[in-house]
C-alpha cells in the first residue's frame, strides 16, 4: 500500500491522479478538505449547480463574498462552504468522493495540527 503525506492542493491533485492508496493531508488544507467533504450530503443537482456556478465565476484576484451570495442562495449552501470548495477545487472534491471510500478527520494529531486521512479501500 502506497501512502503519501501532503500539505498543498497541487500535491493532493497529483496523489489522486496517481491513485495513491492512502493520502494523509496535513495543516490548513486538511481543515479546508474536511469542510469541503460535506459536499457528500447535498443533492447531485446542487453539486452540479455549484460546479457550474464556480466555473463561471472568475476566481482571479481576491475572492469576493458578494460573488458567492447568488450561488449560496440558489444552492442553499453557506458562502463560507462555497469559498472553501472553490479553494480546494470542486473537481478534486468530487474525485475524492468517487474514488476514495474512507475519509477520516483529526482536528489535532500528534503534531498538534489538523489531519485528514483518505483511503481507497
Amino acid at each position: 500500500m502506497v501512502t503519501r503525506t501532503i500539505r498543498k492542493n497541487d500535491e493532493l491533485r497529483e496523489a489522486i491522479t496517481e491513485k495513491v492508496d492512502r493520502i494523509i493531508v496535513k495543516g490548513e488544507l486538511a481543515g479546508h478538505l474536511n469542510t469541503a467533504m460535506k459536499i457528500k450530503i447535498v443533492s447531485k443537482w446542487t453539486v452540479g449547480l455549484l460546479a457550474a456556478s464556480l466555473a463561471a465565476t472568475p476566481l482571479t484576484g481576491p475572492l469576493n463574498i458578494a460573488l458567492f451570495a447568488p450561488i449560496a442562495s440558489l444552492t442553499g449552501l453557506e458562502a463560507t462552504f462555497i469559498i472553501i470548495v472553490a479553494t480546494v477545487g470542486t473537481g478534486l472534491v468530487l474525485l475524492i468522493c468517487r474514488d476514495y471510500k474512507k475519509v477520516s478527520f483529526c482536528e489535532f494529531n500528534d503534531d498538534g495540527e489538523a489531519e485528514v486521512v483518505i483511503e481507497r479501500f
